[in-house]
């Protein structure tokens, strides 16, 4: 994968929803972080605004819950995904901008729309 900054934090760029990020996001107990893919899903208007991002992670291990949406090369921009992987909509995090390490690529709009609607129906909305 060909990440467009190398390894420089990325706090001063505007960051779009739909970009595939690396960051250092925390597991689930929050005792430490990886440094990995993840899905920005906060609207391009907050995220001009704010210094944090809601991003959904990105696994090349999914665990086939109903929740995950397939992710592979053809739902992607650029085409700089190493594996199929999968979105992991049931488990959305905040991070801080000075986590984000690189844009690794972009979603299409249909597969940000198909992730949209995974998280309405997770969330009922």
């Amino acid at each position: 994968m060909h990440w467009r900054i190398g390894m420089k934090r990325m706090n001063s760029l505007i960051i779009e929803q739909g970009a595939l990020v690396v960051a250092d996001v925390l597991f689930a107990e929050q005792t430490g972080a990886k440094r990995r893919l993840a899905l920005v899903i906060s609207n391009t208007k907050f995220n001009k605004m704010a210094e944090d991002l809601v991003i959904l992670k990105v696994t090349s291990n999914p665990g086939n819950t109903h929740y995950d949406v397939p992710l592979t090369n053809e739902h992607t921009i650029n085409k700089e995904l190493k594996k199929e992987s999968a979105i992991m909509v049931d488990f959305p995090m905040t991070i801080s901008t000075q986590n984000i390490y690189a844009i690794a690529d972009q979603v299409t709009q249909n597969k940000l729309n198909e992730v949209k609607e995974k998280m309405k129906e997770l969330y009922e909305m």
